[in-house]
């Protein structure tokens, strides 16, 4: 989670005599997961000076770090997505993604980019099982000049373990939504939550309203975070092998199980583009896609469904 996300939890109550103490267990139950992401967030935020993924870019190219099986098997995951997107998912895209400045409309130069995409490669993040660690995990940067981020992967999982939290409480019925990347659980029988997807270039518009049950709903656009410069739009979702912004979609939503799996995902296939990215969610169980090319055309997986 790179910069500060407004999470939104609603759970749906049941209208009976004990409305009072479904209440009072909800609001205790939403203090909870609102616990849990901050919790994460201080373990996994590469802004957070004191995070563990703080420590492994402070560390990059001296040495492993001791981190905690939480973190281990999130990165393995991180990991994987880079694998299976032939690394155009990749948490050390931030080499050359620290370099531009959105807010104040900067533009690396054309060396810094050049400089920075050597340091990208996920693979030069490895992670191990070791009985010296006081944790029983290690992760290291083998080069002093790469540096990770889990923007693309920590929101979801932080959903997630919303839900875990939310779910242990009692409640079956509810929505987490972490700046329109969200988690909706249902029961059969009850009414299916309808999650509506904005216009990648048409914002007060919903080009999709998603009938979703049990299921998480992430989106990745290059109309969040971006500026215009000379008629170029730039937006954060950096493509690893060139240091800039992709340019091949506009946005990519995809439906999946898991919320760390439906963010990592909408990020390699916007960076992958249609064609690409579409191939590979077909070749994934249980994940679907729509995905908003760059001339704005719209392509969807073979098990969407509107």
């Amino acid at each position: 989670m790179t910069t500060p996300v407004e999470f939104v939890i609603q759970l749906a109550l049941e209208s009976a005599p004990e409305l009072i103490e479904q209440t009072a267990t909800a609001n205790q139950a939403i203090d909870e997961s609102i616990g849990e992401i901050q919790r994460i967030e201080q373990v996994m935020s590469e802004w957070q000076p004191h995070s563990e993924v703080s420590q492994i870019n402070s560390a990059a190219g001296t040495g492993p770090v001791a981190i905690s099986e939480e973190l281990y098997r999130l990165l393995q995951m991180a990991l994987q997505v880079s694998e299976l997107s032939g690394g155009r998912f990749d948490i050390t895209f931030r080499s050359a993604g620290k370099l531009w400045d959105f807010r104040h409309q900067i533009i690396p130069t054309q060396a810094q980019i050049e400089a920075a995409i050597t340091a990208i490669d996920y693979h030069k993040v490895r992670l191990q099982q070791s009985t010296t660690s006081p944790t029983g995990y290690l992760a290291e940067i083998t080069s002093a000049n790469t540096s990770m981020g889990l923007g693309a992967i920590a929101k979801g999982y932080a959903i997630d373990r919303a839900v875990q939290v939310i779910r242990r409480a009692g409640f079956q019925q509810f929505v987490v939504n972490a700046g329109g990347d969200l988690y909706a659980s249902s029961v059969p029988g009850q009414p299916l939550w309808q999650v509506g997807i904005q216009h990648p270039r048409q914002r007060e518009q919903l080009i999709a309203r998603l009938p979703v049950a049990n299921m998480a709903v992430a989106t990745s656009g290059d109309y969040e975070r971006y500026f215009i410069h000379n008629g170029q739009r730039y937006s954060h979702l950096i493509n690893p092998a060139t240091g800039y912004p992709a340019n091949g979609c506009q946005s990519v939503t995809i439906m999946a199980s898991r919320g760390f799996w439906a963010d990592a995902l909408a990020t390699a296939v916007f960076v992958m583009g249609p064609q690409e990215g579409m191939a590979l969610v077909e070749q994934l169980d249980d994940v679907e896609a729509m995905v908003i090319d760059a001339a704005g055309i719209e392509h969807l997986s073979s098990g969407f469904t509107l």
